[in-house]
């Protein structure tokens, strides 16, 4: 399955180019959502001026791409270094021209996605959305941060017969009573997946498709609207756009739960209270409400849930869909 060009306008690639001058990251290691916003709402149909709009909304508080470049000749050595980004995509588009994109996304997606966590799912999510709009550059920023943000959990692989449901229903239980998580959103998984009560302990379904990752997070989600669970359902969504080049899906998808029952953990049940819902909306105007946002997890939130809707059918998307629209 090779990419396609071409698949985003004229002014999303415009703009595309422009945010080329910012860095992955900025303030305290938070995610450049610049290139991710502008995607999802090229694909939510957004006139001109939002796309302008939401341009100069999120690239206000962006940093300038650091000017030091380290030459790359393995970017293996760079994994998890978090620094020379520049360099690293130099490589990526050094290895794009010699062998292809494909082939360079079913050389690394593999090698990655033990670190599909990193950044807070951000490496991968901005990684599938850049395969989704055919944009070699875009691949290989995107490829570049996943390197250098790379981070595992490393929990043991051991299976259980039991449903994601009840399996994270029990991890929280091995976790209640610690002590507080802090930092930003990988900082907390981190400490989650080190606890002790997760020590040899059996976190993988012994039965396990993504459709039951994506229910799981889905749920999660619906049932609290919580910053750590939404990105939860977006990371889900781009695995899914990654799947092609994943190598063993099988093996893939045990680190995807992984990532997102770690995540889950994070959240302290008394801080998740239900919000009221939402006034009932259809996709039509969902979408063109989101079309005019700005805020890159009202927009990429909105887009993810309308093509997992797709492939799920499940009316829950847009709910939570509609209510992030609504708290906007």
């Amino acid at each position: 399955m090779e990419m396609c060009m071409e698949t985003v306008s004229d002014t999303c690639r415009a703009l595309l180019e422009r945010s080329k001058r910012f860095g992955p990251l900025y303030g305290d290691r938070l995610a450049n959502h610049l290139p991710m916003t502008l995607i999802a709402l090229d694909r939510l149909g957004a006139p001109v001026d939002s796309m302008q709009r939401a341009f100069d909304a999120n690239a206000r508080q962006l940093q300038a791409r650091d000017a030091g470049i380290s030459p790359v000749v393995d970017a293996a050595i760079w994994l998890g270094k978090g620094s020379n980004a520049g360099g690293l995509e130099l490589y990526f588009q050094a290895c794009v021209a010699r062998d292809g994109p494909g082939a360079v996304l079913r050389d690394w997606v593999p090698r990655l996605l033990p670190g599909v966590a990193a950044s807070a799912f951000h490496c991968p999510i901005r990684l599938a959305y850049a395969v989704d709009a055919g944009d070699h550059d875009e691949v290989c920023a995107a490829l570049a941060y996943w390197v250098m943000e790379y981070v595992t959990l490393d929990l043991p692989p051991d299976t259980v017969d039991d449903t994601p449901a009840a399996i994270a229903a029990r991890l929280a239980v091995a976790v209640a009573g610690h002590a507080p998580w802090d930092g930003i959103i990988i900082d907390r998984m981190r400490q989650v997946a080190r606890h002790p009560g997760l020590a040899g302990t059996a976190i993988q379904p012994s039965v396990l498709d993504l459709r039951q990752v994506a229910q799981f997070a889905l749920g999660a989600y619906h049932a609290r609207e919580d910053f750590t669970l939404l990105h939860t359902v977006t990371a889900c969504h781009a695995f899914r756009l990654l799947l092609p080049y994943a190598g063993e899906p099988g093996r893939a998808l045990r680190y995807l739960w992984e990532a997102v029952v770690v995540a889950t953990l994070t959240v302290e049940p008394e801080d998740a209270a239900v919000p009221a819902a939402a006034a009932q909306i259809d996709w039509h105007a969902c979408m063109a409400q989101a079309a005019r946002a700005s805020d890159a997890h009202v927009v990429k939130l909105c887009w993810s849930a309308y093509c997992e809707h797709l492939a799920y059918g499940d009316a829950r998307y847009l709910a939570i869909a509609a209510r992030k629209l609504a708290r906007q």
